[in-house]
């Protein structure tokens, strides 16, 4: 009988053994999902969704891998963000200005033009509240967000004929993304017209349109401006920061272990640094082989900035008394502006970022 009684304990034992060895193997399971991006493979853009996969393969040890799918591959630019609310695909790679048609205040989260810089924006977004008001944003749709990198200023205005001044715009379509830059362009006399990054440069080679403003030289330079433009009017005023960022449908999310969701975390954050030094670093790169195309670089005059934030103040002011989403956004971001403006001009002349000399008249704005 004690034979038998130790025969069914061993049994028992080996019978666990296995059932924890067969466990601890399901919570290592490999789990596969797909990345569409907003960006053409080709597009400078398109290197932060790669390293961030690839980040995130390693940290992980191979337990989470990721295949990134450029624009068009599978779905379009535009379709990212419903594709991935839905579900069809578990991750997106985007530029929240696009959604702007959904509701104005990812605009705000796109760039928000004359105000924030790019070390501004990684200021507010980690420690001033930011990162809470995309998650508000995304998760209205059913996604968590994480932005992963922040270009430094755009390039402004580039264009097939000579654009020297606010004036040179008036009567010419001009590729931009935004509503307050769209209502700039409109009030400058210009018509705004919302390209894909993929059909810009045909865009300006077939005249379809006349100008686009889209991203730092080097950005420009790899989705084919050089090849299409000669004149180009700066500073990028539209997009003093830029900021792309991962979507992530919320149920694929909470199907996550802890440790991997962890580690999304830790990558997406490592991939700012990465990423938004790689955009500043390049942009020397970029203006040099702009330079070498000939390109004709004018600046807007003092005048002329002033005009433009003039416009965009009363942009900003109407929208946020129609939109208290796209209120709440802005004035977070102009109450840091307000907050930071002591510490900015105590380390003149080695600052960064600008101090603007007036504010645009939001209610909740201290």
């Amino acid at each position: 009988m004690k034979r038998i009684y130790a025969i069914i304990v061993m049994i028992l034992v080996v019978t666990f053994a296995l059932g924890t060895i067969f466990a601890g193997a399901a919570v290592a399971q490999t789990i596969k999902w797909r990345l569409v991006s907003c960006w053409p493979s080709y597009s400078a853009i398109s290197q932060s969704e790669k390293n961030l996969a690839r980040t995130i393969y390693e940290l992980s040890g191979g337990r989470l891998q990721i295949t990134t799918h450029p624009a068009g591959e599978l779905v379009s630019t535009m379709a990212v963000f419903d594709t991935v609310s839905k579900g069809a695909a578990e991750m997106g790679a985007d530029y929240p200005g696009y959604w702007a048609g959904k509701n104005s205040a990812f605009d705000l989260l796109g760039s928000a033009p004359m105000a924030l810089s790019q070390h501004d924006f990684v200021n507010w977004y980690i420690y001033a509240g930011g990162r809470e008001l995309y998650n508000y944003m995304y998760g209205k749709h059913n996604m968590v967000y994480f932005v992963t990198a922040v270009t430094a200023v755009a390039s402004g205005v580039r264009s097939r004929t000579p654009v020297r001044s606010l004036a040179d715009l008036k009567g010419k379509k001009i590729r931009i993304s935004g509503k307050s830059t769209g209502y700039v362009m409109q009030k400058a006399g210009a018509t705004p017209v919302m390209t894909e990054p993929a059909q810009i440069a045909q865009a300006l080679a077939t005249g379809a349109i006349d100008a686009a403003a889209f991203n730092t030289p080097n950005i420009d330079i790899s989705i084919g401006l050089a090849e299409v433009t000669k004149y180009n009017l700066a500073p990028g005023w539209h997009q003093p920061f830029s900021t792309g960022g991962l979507l992530i449908n919320k149920d694929a999310w909470n199907s996550l272990p802890p440790d991997l969701k962890k580690i999304v975390e830790v990558a997406a954050t490592a991939n700012i640094l990465v990423m938004s030094s790689l955009a500043e670093w390049d942009m020397a790169v970029g203006l040099k082989k702009f330079q070498e195309k000939g390109t004709v670089v004018t600046k807007f005059s003092a005048k002329d900035l002033n005009q433009i934030e003039e416009w965009l103040w009363e942009f900003i002011e109407a929208e946020a008394k129609k939109n208290p989403d796209y209120d709440k956004i802005a004035t977070s971001m102009f109450q840091y502006l307000k907050n930071f403006r002591e510490a900015r001009e105590y380390m003149i002349p080695y600052a960064q970022g600008r101090n603007p000399v007036k504010f645009p008249k939001l209610p909740n704005l201290k």
